[in-house]
């Protein structure tokens, strides 16, 4: 349900039929706000700030049970817990069950801790991060009854450096049989700048960081030496002469094989079975190919074309490459039908660099029969 929910909870509790007032009422309970708001000023960066929010569930219509909350901020970190008067705490379980009520003497908080550090070193104007904490009704097993009780929180960002071209180092695709190379300046910003920087280290092994002094500012040279394959990430520090602040950069990089096939080591062939495909429809049945070792040729041959069971598919298969303009170690591979299946085969394009001695990059290849 949306946030707005809250507010048509009490919309439709005030418009209830009212009853006798007398004539000298005793004061309204004053009623909560329906958002949570706070403002945090401008962090920083590298600190942390911590706000908390007393949630008094009377304030609904109905009885809700806490579930969680969400925020949208990657810096930022929430909880809901049950207190006691004494500060012994409990975290709410998520569950929906007797055990997500507050017990004799606790009260609901929601706890809310942005972290400047896991923001890039750039300054930032103030901002507005959403969240909610979600409620869902006691009566209610099902998950039906759900609402939102919104939450903004507005904070910004002053960074005592700058960083030119990157505040963090991502240095894409890697493939095995080569190096990442990335290069950022920094230099205190114009309120600090005499600012001085000292040694720089990485917590990942593969990453490596040297730090050497340049005119007006300092020069971070960053390597990635690949390894597993996969998507990695990474922290830079960088000391300085800043009393109580680290400079922190993130790094992130994906490994990828030398011999690669995208997007998809799949090329899908569709054709009646009864005959041979025009080579106009076979246009759109490519797989691109790539081979990103520099001490090898470009170009692939195909090893076989061969079926799941074992069946030589070359004879009702045609395979052929095309470069890829501006993309010299790149090709795409088309396949068509030629005919003669009697039914639709699933089986393997296995191209090589060194007839059988290899290496081997296989293209799974499903051929449907298309009525």
């Amino acid at each position: 349900m949306r946030p707005s929910a809250l507010l048509i909870l009490f919309v439709a509790a005030c418009s209830a039929e009212p009853a006798q007032v007398p004539a000298n009422p005793p004061p309204a309970k004053a009623q909560g706000p329906l958002t949570l708001e706070h403002d945090f000023g401008v962090i920083p960066h590298g600190e942390i700030r911590q706000h908390e929010f007393p949630l008094d569930l009377k304030q609904l219509p109905e009885d809700y049970l806490p579930l969680r909350v969400h925020i949208d901020c990657s810096c930022g970190h929430a909880d809901l817990r049950w207190r006691t008067a004494t500060g012994q705490e409990r975290f709410v379980d998520g569950a929906g069950t007797a055990l997500s009520r507050g017990g004799p003497g606790e009260s609901l908080v929601l706890s809310v801790v942005i972290d400047s550090s896991m923001k890039e070193a750039i300054d930032l104007a103030k901002t507005t991060s959403r969240g909610f904490v979600m409620l869902q009704l006691a009566t209610d097993l099902t998950g039906q009854s759900r609402i939102q009780w919104p939450m903004l929180l507005r904070f910004g960002i002053d960074a005592p450096v700058e960083l030119r071209p990157f505040a963090a180092l991502d240095f894409g695709r890697v493939p095995q049989s080569q190096q990442g190379r990335l290069m950022t300046t920094l230099r205190g910003d114009a309120a600090h700048p005499k600012l001085r920087f000292d040694a720089a280290s990485c917590d990942h092994p593969d990453i490596q960081v040297a730090l050497e002094p340049g005119e007006g500012h300092w020069v971070l040279r960053a390597t990635c030496q690949p390894r597993d394959l996969g998507n990695h990430r990474a922290l830079v520090t960088v000391g300085n002469d800043l009393p109580g602040y680290l400079l922190r950069l993130q790094v992130t990089w994906k490994v990828v094989p030398d011999l690669e096939a995208t997007p998809l080591p799949k090329l899908i062939v569709q054709a009646p079975l009864a005959a041979e495909q025009p080579l106009a429809k076979a246009a759109g049945q490519f797989v691109l190919v790539a081979d990103h070792d520099l001490a090898r040729a470009p170009e692939f041959a195909v090893h076989q074309v061969v079926g799941d069971a074992g069946r030589d598919l070359s004879p009702h298969i045609a395979t052929w490459f095309e470069p890829v303009p501006e993309q010299p170690r790149q090709h795409r591979l088309f396949a068509r039908y030629l005919g003669g299946l009697q039914r639709s085969e699933r089986g393997s394009i296995v191209l090589t660099k060194n007839g059988a001695q290899g290496p081997f990059l296989p293209i799974e290849l499903v051929v449907f029969d298309k009525k």
